[in-house]
């Protein structure tokens, strides 16, 4: 897909005028350079709980591949340290770390199972290291797999607590190939803020069991991560706690994530005088798919122009939808184009330039096909 005649910028590229929150909706689709493209229905988990990325922890001795494709995992089991511990709905959103920033690429088609113990602390489908047996017993274990946006959820029970070991929940995340091989596998914890546990732990069926004998600040496998995961928590009205976890997981396969898309800006003119190409390499799922190429300019202080195939039109009312495309076609594997030529910026002060792909609007900002390429007079 190549653009003949590559539009221009307009004479004076003035300032638009906008409200605070109109520009905080375009900071919503246009970073700053650096940090990675922002959907907002992508984010509003990762806007409340920080991205960590994710240690590699012990899987330790109680994990068993019970292959429990559920969101409920306290379902089939009849033991009131199930039934009766606190409810929980825990939120977990996984991100692609390889050489983004975390939280700034969704990874979807991950496995994610977790299990732990219940308000008793005991385990399901195990025997000794402390414990009775419950030996072909599955509760508090399953597994989900993320969506496009890197989510899976899960109901549970607020976990209780064993000896030596802190309150937590384990994770392992996963990745199969077409043909079920897999491909991935990484193994984690999930902590928990010792103030909120103490005030979960009053309740009668925790407290019965007495006062906890490790908080995370002597669980040695807490310690000895650079950076535990710990939950986002809060209480509903009714009692229940919703959790919230955002991980960046390093080494994913590139099936996982949106990495296959690439854009690169090169200038062939001068400083002065610059001639912007750009070379966008699609999705391997997105070649031969018919979309709308889509080009955008930040310029210093914020204004931002979108180029319409002939000329750049100012956004002034947010970029959520509405902004118009460069052009139109069907996506070879790699594709050249000018977005900026014929011009002198060198009075323009900062300017970033975005290019991205999508069949519309909406499907630009869910997909996340969209990067800075070049920046001039920075």
């Amino acid at each position: 897909m190549t653009h003949a005649n590559p539009p221009q910028f307009p004479s004076a590229l003035a300032p638009v005028s906008r409200s605070r929150r109109q520009h905080l909706k375009a900071l919503a689709l246009l970073p700053l350079a650096g940090t990675g493209l922002f959907a907002g229905s992508r984010q509003a988990l990762a806007a409340s709980a920080s991205c960590i990325l994710a240690p590699q922890m012990t899987e330790g001795p109680y994990w068993v591949d019970e292959k429990l494709d559920r969101s409920d995992i306290t379902t089939g089991t009849t033991r009131s340290s199930v039934l009766n511990g606190v409810p929980m709905s825990l939120d977990i959103l996984v991100y692609d770390n390889n050489g983004q920033v975390c939280g700034s690429n969704s990874a979807s088609s991950v496995q994610i199972d977790i299990w732990h113990c219940d308000a008793a602390g005991e385990y399901s489908d195990a025997n000794g290291q402390g414990q009775g047996s419950t030996i072909g017993q599955t509760f508090l274990r399953g597994y989900q797999v993320t969506n496009n946006d890197g989510k899976v959820s899960f109901t549970t029970i607020y976990p209780g607590w064993y000896r030596g070991r802190a309150t937590h929940i384990h994770l392992r995340a996963r990745v199969y190939d077409a043909s079920g091989n897999r491909t991935y596998n990484f193994t984690s914890q999930i902590f928990f803020d010792d103030s909120f546990t103490d005030t979960i732990y009053q309740k009668a069926l925790y407290a019965s069991r007495g006062t906890r004998d490790t908080r995370n600040s002597n669980d040695s496998i807490y310690r000895g991560a650079s950076q535990a995961v710990e939950a986002l928590l809060s209480t509903r009205s009714d009692g229940s706690v919703q959790a919230e976890v955002v991980i960046g997981l390093s080494g994913l396969p590139a099936s996982t994530t949106y990495r296959q898309f690439a854009a690169t800006g090169r200038n062939e003119g001068s400083a002065q005088m610059p001639t912007v190409v750009c070379d966008l390499t699609a999705a391997t799922a997105d070649v031969g798919r018919t979309v709308d190429i889509y080009v955008a300019a930040e310029a210093e202080g914020g204004a931002l122009y979108f180029n319409n195939g002939s000329t750049w039109v100012a956004q002034t009312n947010g970029v959520s939808s509405g902004f118009p495309a460069f052009s139109r076609g069907v996506l070879a594997a790699t594709q050249s184009l000018t977005i900026l030529q014929g011009m002198d910026t060198s009075a323009l002060g900062r300017i970033n330039l975005y290019i991205g792909y999508g069949t519309d609007n909406a499907d630009l900002i869910q997909n996340q096909r969209f990067a800075l390429v070049s920046v001039l007079n920075g």
